[in-house]
């Protein structure tokens, strides 16, 4: 089946001649929505859909993309899809304290609003602030997660400098299915999850819910003078469905729902004791909808998406001693998406046109009403050549109302050697970030926004070489990366300006996957960044090096055991005074975190599990002056009906 991701699309059946899959598959009328079914799941990490809005075996995008499966974040036992992402080659992940906390991802050294995050084809970026907050995403029938790396603004407009996280949610996968979950640890928490779905011949629904509740540990760092729990409670609806009332003709609609209350400690100051002990509290409220209609023509050659989509984003602060913080945000979205497939001897190639028309809008606690609007307009021409050269070329206008109009464009080529195994991969391209609303308005009465404000522009290129060995039970991948972002919107009193100059961000990212033995498998994942603004000082919470290993083996047809090791070098955060706004620069210390999880498959409908985070209670922070994982123990287990 063919399915589309919001604005891409992903196949769920491996296709033997890749380059023909789309005719001939939407010939067949099977298609799906938001989603993959359960046809071919092991060949699912094969096709990727973010970096060319079409679905193409991995070895074709000449994108740096790294795949996380639901059975790897099934061994793993991930309950925060944030921690998944700390495997992720040039992926670096903070976190302000325990669960629920403020958690934000940065690709290849780039700022976190500098990345953008889809969930099911939902934009979800704050309209507000631009970063996408992870902490109250939990792994609610998370099917797969791709992490396209690089300027990707010709496909995916404004904040994907970095690149972009796209999270792929199930679909009901059977005519009748349902699945309940129970876990209790350390720290009382707590968490249930279930569902109930059906699919047929023409539709298909699934109904997921997921509640997560727990005491904590303090946000303030306990050796710096914190010790007060604080507790956090995270509650999740997801909705999936679609209908084929024809063979060419699919409708799909996804709501989630997710509402988060959560105890945080306060920020004062300084390079003493930056965090404190309080009784500050966030409340938080979150819903995505998505509408889209596929139809195809031609026998499927030709494709056309049409697609609306609203984030919803309502939140409440309330700190000691200042006045509670309201806000309340929203975007919307039209887009529609045209692919055009040409099939002849020894050429594939793909025309797509995108129209993205998007408006964000804001009001606080101290300002009324903003907003901003864009167009976009983007074109990729994609060639396939005698199997072996894969190329792409493409360019967008943005249309801005706040601001001046972009350009931007994006080259891939990959290469094919399939006798010895190996792959040559490269990408060129730019990209934009727009200003926030905060940013062009400002926050509060005493941080003014500036009107003047022009998007952050960068440019950036990488190239790689992929190696298949052993007959194929070994697989690495080798990627160099440099950027460069001008125009870098930072703060200059109480307001914000385009900084001059360039900042730099430039390293190496190596992933290697391999079975060791019949039933070993590991990967490992390593990057070195050199991160740098436009002074040449280090870009804050960017280590220059980080490491991932993982090891599953499978015990028996029933036992399953993993080893996680992740390992994070020192590197330099930043001391804020918030009465004179000057900075300090701060070097945390290096950490090693280690991860235990096991699980047992009593019957068909019967499994077992647990696993221990942080093994060794290693002592870190993430962000100055806020925890890391404390040591912790979890048990559940799971029921399919």
């Amino acid at each position: 089946t063919i399915t589309p991701i919001g604005n891409a699309i992903a196949m769920n059946v491996y296709c033997i001649d890749c380059h023909r899959f789309a005719p001939s598959l939407a010939a067949l009328g099977l298609l799906a929505s938001f989603g993959s079914s359960a046809a071919a799941q092991e060949s699912l990490p094969e096709l990727v859909v973010t970096a060319t809005r079409v679905p193409i075996p991995a070895e074709q995008s000449g994108s740096a993309i790294t795949v996380l499966t639901e059975q790897e974040l099934e061994q793993r036992q991930i309950r925060v899809v944030a921690d998944a992402l700390r495997d992720v080659p040039g992926a670096t992940v903070s976190r302000s304290g325990g669960p629920g906390a403020l958690t934000e991802v940065y690709l290849r050294g780039a700022e976190s609003n500098q990345t953008l995050v889809l969930i099911d084809g939902v934009e979800v970026n704050n309209p507000d602030g631009g970063a996408f907050d992870f902490s109250n995403l939990l792994d609610l029938e998370v099917e797969r997660i791709e992490i396209l790396r690089g300027p990707q603004s010709v496909l995916w407009g404004s904040s994907a400098i970095g690149g972009v996280i796209n999270i792929i949610t199930r679909r009901a996968q059977q005519p009748w299915q349902a699945s309940a979950r129970l876990e209790a640890g350390s720290f009382a928490t707590r968490q249930a999850a279930g569902s109930v779905g059906g699919r047929g011949d023409r539709y298909d629904a699934l109904l997921s819910g997921t509640w997560f509740d727990t005491n904590g540990w303090s946000a303030g760092s306990a050796w710096r003078g914190n010790s007060e729990d604080d507790a956090t409670t995270i509650g999740t609806l997801l909705f999936k469905g679609s209908a084929r009332p024809r063979d060419d003709l699919e409708l799909s609609v996804m709501e989630r729902y997710t509402h988060t209350r959560s105890d945080f400690d306060a920020f004062l100051g300084g390079s003493i004791r930056p965090v404190v002990d309080s009784n500050d509290q966030a409340d938080s409220r979150q819903n995505l909808l998505r509408l889209q209609g596929r139809f195809t023509l031609f026998g499927g050659a030709w494709e056309h998406l049409l697609g609306a989509s609203r984030y919803d984003l309502d939140s409440k602060t309330d700190s000691t001693g200042f006045e509670a913080f309201d806000s309340t945000s929203h975007s919307n979205q039209l887009d529609y998406q045209s692919n055009y497939f040409l099939s002849t001897p020894g050429a594939e190639q793909t025309l797509t046109v995108l129209v993205k028309d998007k408006q964000d809008e804001a009001r606080n606690t101290y300002f009324a009403s903003n907003s901003i609007h864009n167009t976009g307009l983007a074109l990729q021409y994609g060639l396939g050549l005698a199997e072996r050269l894969f190329l792409t070329v493409g360019a967008r206008h943005d249309f801005n109302d706040r601001f001046d109009d972009t350009d931007t464009y994006r080259l891939t080529a990959a290469y094919l050697w399939p006798a010895t195994g190996a792959r040559l991969h490269a990408s060129y391209g730019t990209a934009v970030k727009n200003p926030t609303l905060t940013e062009l308005f400002g926050f509060s009465g005493d941080f003014q926004g500036n009107p003047d404000l022009q998007p952050e522009e960068s440019r950036g290129f990488d190239i790689g070489w992929e190696q298949a060995l052993f007959d194929q039970r070994l697989r690495f991948d080798v990627t160099g990366f440099h950027n460069r972002i001008d125009n870098i919107i930072v703060g200059a009193g109480r307001t914000v300006i385009n900084l001059p100059g360039e900042s730099r961000t430039r390293g190496i990212e190596l992933s290697i996957n391999a079975e060791l033995a019949p039933k070993l498998s590991g990967t490992l994942a390593y990057t070195y960044t050199d991160a740098e603004d436009s002074e040449g000082q280090d870009i804050p919470r960017r280590p220059r090096h980080l490491t991932s290993l993982n090891l599953n083996y499978r015990a028996t047809d029933r036992t399953n055991l993993n080893l996680a090791v992740r390992h994070s070098g020192s590197f330099t955060d930043t001391a804020f005074d918030s009465e004179t706004f000057a900075t300090t620069p701060v070097t945390l210390d290096g950490y090693t975190v280690v991860n235990l999880a096991a699980s047992y498959q009593w019957n068909d409908r019967w499994q077992w599990y647990g696993r221990i985070e942080n093994l060794f209670d290693e002592q870190y922070e993430d962000v100055l002056g806020y925890s890391g994982t404390e040591r912790g123990l979890y048990l559940g287990a799971r029921y399919r009906f």
